[in-house]
């Protein structure tokens, strides 16, 4: 079978990992009271301790299923090939049904799905954080609560490179664009906020944008869901 199916599902994958809101709305927070308290320079020092922790927690996640999934696939297994494809892809297509009324909450902000006690918790930790340490754990546990939407984008991505390539070299270099999509936004905003720019034009421009993510991601989790049944893509 021709590479482009999986390709193809894999860019799509990684294009939800890049408009998820949740990391990108706790590092504007983040951002906003770092630079309003800490110098510039320590402001964005911060910043990218941030990002780091962010960056490992995805990878963390990444390298887990990864591996789970490879010794599945060299161990025997009891189920059909088309059983797991009907699996992950019926999940992917659920949530693309459900995304858009569950993702936001209802209002002109962009309140994400985590409680008002998570995020108010969110909020605290972001005016209280001094040192780098801190900055790292809060952007490694930023993306914690969005792992319900995520877990199948994983397993999604991790089968994807597994069926584009034999090669060892090749599924690390597509592993590492995974994990590095996912913030991408984290270190556009860091630019943006390094830069001078003011944290309301940023909140603006994703609550302008907010119904077209909502849409976005919801149609690429059901075209991921398709495209996995028409052409079986799942188990190497």
């Amino acid at each position: 079978m021709s590479v482009f199916a999986p390709v193809s599902i894999l860019i799509l994958a990684m294009l939800i990992m890049a408009f998820l809101q949740l990391t990108p709305g706790v590092f504007l927070l983040f951002s906003h009271y770092s630079y309003g308290k800490f110098s510039r320079k320590n402001a964005s020092n911060a910043s990218l301790f941030f990002i780091l922790g962010a960056e490992t927690s995805t990878a963390l996640v990444f390298v887990l299923i990864y591996s789970l999934l490879s010794s599945l696939y060299v161990a025997p297994v009891s189920f059909t090939d088309n059983l797991l494809v009907w699996i992950i892809a019926g999940t992917m297509i659920a949530i693309g049904v459900i995304f858009p009324f569950c993702y936001f909450k209802k209002g002109r902000g962009t309140k994400l799905f985590i409680s008002r006690r998570l995020a108010k918790d969110f909020d605290q930790k972001t005016r209280i954080i001094k040192t780098r340490s801190d900055a790292f754990v809060l952007g490694f546990v930023a993306s914690l609560p969005e792992l319900i939407f995520t877990i199948p984008v994983y397993i999604v991505a991790a089968t994807q490179i597994m069926k584009i390539s034999d090669y060892s070299t090749v599924r690390a270099m597509l592993g590492l664009c995974f994990i590095l999509i996912k913030i991408a936004p984290l270190i556009a905003i860091h630019l943006t906020m390094d830069s001078g720019r003011n944290l309301a034009i940023l909140q603006k421009s994703r609550v302008k944008n907010k119904q077209f993510i909502r849409v976005f991601i919801s149609a690429i989790y059901l075209l991921i869901g398709i495209l996995m049944i028409i052409f079986g893509v799942f188990l190497p």
